[in-house]
């Protein structure tokens, strides 16, 4: 069983994403850094600040406005077949 990788964005105050991108391809292990602790200990959602964002620039080339919108990195298992 394999896990999805999802940056989505909020505009601020709404608890509806407006976008979500796929970045599993850059990989729990990178994933895992940037955030401090094991990747297969990944299995919340977490959020995304300025302290990530030029990091997160550089691994998916998303540049976060976090003037206008909030971003949260949103581990999933991906489903069975």
């Amino acid at each position: 069983m394999s896990i999805l990788y999802s940056i989505s964005r909020y505009p601020k105050d709404d608890d509806r994403p407006d976008s979500s991108t796929d970045v599993t391809a850059v990989g729990a292990e990178a994933w895992g850094e940037l955030l401090g602790m094991a990747p297969e200990l990944l299995a919340d959602v977490y959020p995304l600040t300025q302290e990530h964002a030029e990091h997160v620039r550089q691994l998916t080339g998303i540049t976060l406005d976090l003037e206008k919108y909030e971003y949260f990195l949103e581990p999933e298992q991906e489903a069975s077949a």
